[in-house]
């Protein structure tokens, strides 16, 4: 029977027909991706090749479990088995790729481009060498980008988001974690920043994406949400650090002075300090201390969702209506109706930026909800989040004792229905009269954005109101100071551009909508990149596939 053939001086390697059988056995494992038993024959093979003084046996045998490995999450693991096959042979092809897309998959960009280098260099020609010649490029690309934070989507917005995503890598901007005068911790910017700038951008612990109808039941959302939360705790299984950083997180049930701020080492650490050893006690061990009941509570109150009000959605072309993920950093950022920021999920991962310029020191924020909307509306729904928005546009129109009854009888007729263009006009004579500064001006127009939206959109309300209100791009222009980018202002901005009514001059019209087009989509493209963006924003029914 074939088996073990006697290598003398105790050791036994692998027979022809042994080898064949193990690799026959692989092959069906691979097919079946049954890993756990893949890596079990791999090993077979190694140890085997191993004590035959195989090398090409044993490296290719080692690549291979790498791999395995790396799909269960192994990390450690999978590079000491690259590690090992370098060692016996430092040109191995398959060993090299997959170091490197280890690395790669880390976010040490740099010294996975050396391994691709390498591949390349003994290579050879032909296919293999123009695959390792550009992951090599690509990962200079990300090394750059995530030391600069520097993203250009110009192209495959222009190709209309077909093929895949871009690849992205994560970046901590000039931001973070600090006490928050709120309660609880947030985001805070550590130096003055312009509109538009990213501030960081994270690749999702796990996202659950669903294909709901309209009229979707409470058990359908429930098994989008069922398959997230079993993502993020396999990811929390798999890696002692992803469950280190889902660890850091809030469940709302500490006291103040139990959140521990964590360092920003935390976020921008290479794990560097994994072991290679003993990759399988790594992860056993994260199995034995998980807390299963405190990331379900993490979950509760940090995950953020794709069709945000803060958010825009590149490259789903209208077909995922339900998203669900849990980007760690951009969880610790609180809620404001006067936010600063904005976030655009491309593939898995959330690229933030600043929807208007802030200043050192000030709390990054974003929208939770609909901000356009009147501020006994934003309470109930802050209300129903389990907070109290306290922010300075909340507290003016909650408190100003001036236009309280204006705000209050305006409120009204928008519930029921009134005319909208003598609402509007009210409004606008009323802070006319009771010399209310452009700030707080800009934020009454954003709680009663509806209406201005609803006098704008109807050509016989523009004809009987419109000489008696500013244009569409100026009350545009001054919602956007109060709530940073929006795309329902941002078409209301190109709108009314277009018509130039109160615009000031062509340059000046170009530069005041790039600059709420940066408030919007951030600085993601390049120009004409943005008008492309701009036509899908004017296109209503287009709207969905950004």
């Amino acid at each position: 029977m074939a088996g073990i053939r006697d290598g003398g001086g105790g050791g036994g390697g692998l027979d022809d027909e042994a080898l064949h059988q193990l690799r026959s056995r692989a092959t069906q494992l691979l097919l079946k991706e049954d890993w756990k038993e893949y890596i079990a024959v791999c090993s077979l093979i190694v140890d085997g090749a191993s004590a035959s003084g195989d090398r090409r046996v044993l490296c290719s045998a080692l690549a291979h479990r790498a791999d395995a490995r790396a799909r269960l999450g192994d990390l450690p693991g999978a590079l000491a088995d690259c590690d090992a096959a370098l060692a016996a042979d430092p040109a191995h092809h398959g060993a090299l790729l997959s170091k490197g897309a280890l690395l790669r998959g880390l976010g040490r960009y740099a010294p996975a481009a050396e391994c691709f280098r390498a591949a390349l260099a003994f290579a050879g020609g032909g296919g293999a060498a123009d695959e390792a010649r550009e992951l090599a490029e690509q990962c200079r690309r990300l090394e750059a980008q995530a030391r600069s934070g520097a993203v250009d989507l110009s192209e495959w917005v222009l190709a209309g988001f077909a093929g895949r995503c871009p690849d992205l890598a994560e970046y901590v901007g000039p931001v973070e974690v600090r006490r928050s005068a709120h309660g609880g911790r947030g985001i805070f910017a550590v130096k003055n920043i312009e509109a538009g700038a990213t501030l960081m951008i994270a690749k999702a612990v796990a996202i659950g994406r669903g294909v709901l109808p309209d009229a979707a039941d409470g058990g359908e959302k429930m098994a989008v949400w069922k398959e997230f939360v079993d993502k993020v705790l396999d990811a929390a299984e798999k890696c002692p650090r992803t469950a280190a950083l889902i660890q850091t997180l809030s469940t709302g049930e500490e006291r103040q002075e139990e959140l521990i701020v964590p360092d920003m080492a935390l976020f921008r650490q290479e794990p560097q300090d994994l072991s290679l050893s003993d990759g399988g006690n790594v992860v056993r061990e994260a199995q034995e201390v998980l807390d299963v009941e405190k990331i379900l509570k993490v979950l509760d109150v940090n995950c953020l969702t794709e069709d945000a009000p803060s958010a825009n959605l590149f490259g789903n072309n209208g077909v995922v209506n339900c998203g669900v993920g849990l980007w760690v950093l951009p969880s610790f950022i609180n809620h404001s109706c006067h936010p600063n920021a904005r976030r655009t999920h491309v593939g898995d991962h959330a690229i933030v930026h600043s929807s208007r310029d802030i200043k050192a020191g000030e709390e990054i924020t974003f929208a939770y909800f609909d901000v356009l909307v009147p501020v006994s509306k934003r309470r109930e729904a802050a209300k129903a989040w389990g907070f109290e928005c306290r922010c300075d546009r909340c507290r003016f129109e909650a408190e100003d004792a001036i236009l309280k009854q204006e705000l209050v009888k305006s409120e009204h007729d928008l519930a029921n229905g009134g005319d909208t263009g003598a609402l509007v006009v009210r409004l606008e004579e009323k802070m006319r009269k009771s010399i209310v500064k452009e700030r707080r001006k800009a934020f009454l127009r954003a709680s009663f954005w509806n209406a201005y939206s609803a006098l704008f959109d109807s050509d016989k309300l523009v004809r009987k109101w419109g000489r008696r209100v500013p244009g569409e791009a100026v009350v545009a222009e001054s919602v956007a100071d109060a709530v940073g980018g929006n795309e329902s202002v941002l078409r209301a901005m190109l709108r009314g551009a277009k018509d130039g009514n109160g615009c000031g001059n062509r340059l000046e019209v170009e530069d005041k909508v790039v600059r709420i087009g940066r408030a919007t989509y951030g600085k993601v493209v390049k120009r004409n990149a943005m008008r492309a963006l701009f036509r899908l924003t004017l296109d209503s029914d287009n709207n969905s596939n950004l």
